[in-house]
């Protein structure tokens, strides 16, 4: 009876592709690896510990959530989770439990006998394939071979219930970018205290869990309701978004990647803004720019600790206490 309960849970709360051949599963998340790897997806890793992902990114298309990578370490051994999502529907797990055999260690080599040797300890390495097609495809293998096709349903509700959890911290996530809409007051001169919108400090202290959900956003023409000290006029999101990626990433060639002078027609800085506002093409050509760049340099950036600003005039401490740049 208690089997029975659980398959009707598992299938009253995820939907899934029923229609789908595994085949055309198969097919279809090849196709987001390839996306995934040719960086045509915008990476979001989850700032904190996934309680029960651990270390979580989730990989998305504009709004649209398609993939999902996570990994919890433990002490010699971790387990990881790789999630497909079609039309907001999870379509395959992939599951993997590599942990450490204390037992056998144990019982070889005991502890009032032996002194502690890591090169000796084997692993266990499980993985979960399963596909929501019509029928489900459950697959368990370990170290390459075939174990079974029996239907876990138990497990598969805990691993369909960890991927909401972690759907809804990604979108913890998502919803913090999304809030730079609301920013009425941007960072100017803060002497002592920092100033402007604690909304745009908050993005700011996410770090890399946000840069490419940045550099997404410097196409965003949504116009606020802070005002563009000296320049006039107020600052659309996207002008905000790159505020606060200059406050993660500093250094970046700003006017290189513009394609303009700094101090063209000698007004400095206002080329920027009048670039920009000129046409939106020019915003959508800036934006490949910063990808462009990011994608090259990105592992090249290393942490500098220290409370050095970019975008104000500031002697707090910096929130983040330091900031990535690019390797010398």
């Amino acid at each position: 009876m208690r089997l029975i309960i659980v398959i009707l849970i598992l299938f009253t709360q995820i939907s899934f592709g029923q229609t789908w051949t595994k085949g055309e599963i198969e097919d279809y998340c090849s196709n987001i690896n390839k996306l995934k790897s040719e960086n045509d997806l915008i990476k979001v890793f989850y700032p904190n510990m996934s309680a029960c992902g651990g270390g979580l990114n989730g990989y998305y298309q504009g709004d649209k959530l398609l993939f999902i990578s996570s990994t919890y370490s433990a002490e010699l051994g971790y387990s990881s989770k790789t999630v497909y999502f079609k039309d907001n529907k999870t379509v395959k797990i992939i599951y993997r439990e590599h942990y450490a055999e204390w037992g056998k260690y144990e019982e070889k080599y005991p502890s009032d006998k032996y002194e502690w040797n890591p090169d000796k300890m084997t692993y266990s390495d499980t993985l979960y394939s399963i596909s929501f097609s019509s029928p489900i495809s459950f697959e368990k293998s370990s170290y390459d071979k075939f174990i079974d096709n029996q239907v876990d349903y138990e497990l598969i509700k805990r691993l369909t219930d960890c991927t909401e959890e972690m759907r809804n911290e990604l979108g913890e996530v998502l919803s913090q970018v999304d809030s730079l809409k609301y920013i009425t007051e941007m960072p100017y001169m803060c002497r002592y205290e920092l100033c402007g919108d604690n909304l745009f400090w908050d993005v700011v202290q996410m770090r890399q869990g946000v840069i490419e959900l940045l550099i997404d956003k410097l196409d965003d023409t949504t116009l606020t309701k802070a005002n563009v000290v000296l320049f006039g006029g107020d600052y659309k999101v996207a002008d905000i978004a790159y505020v606060a990626l200059k406050e993660i990433i500093q250094d970046i060639p700003t006017f290189e990647l513009l394609g303009v002078e700094f101090d063209k027609n000698g007004c400095g800085y206002c080329s920027y803004w009048n670039h920009l506002n000129e046409d939106f093409k020019n915003r959508l050509e800036f934006k490949n720019a910063v990808k462009d760049w990011y994608f090259k340099n990105k592992d090249n950036l290393i942490w500098i600790a220290d409370n050095k600003y970019t975008s104000c005039d500031c002697q707090a401490k910096h929130p983040n206490g330091g900031h990535f740049e690019i390797k010398k």
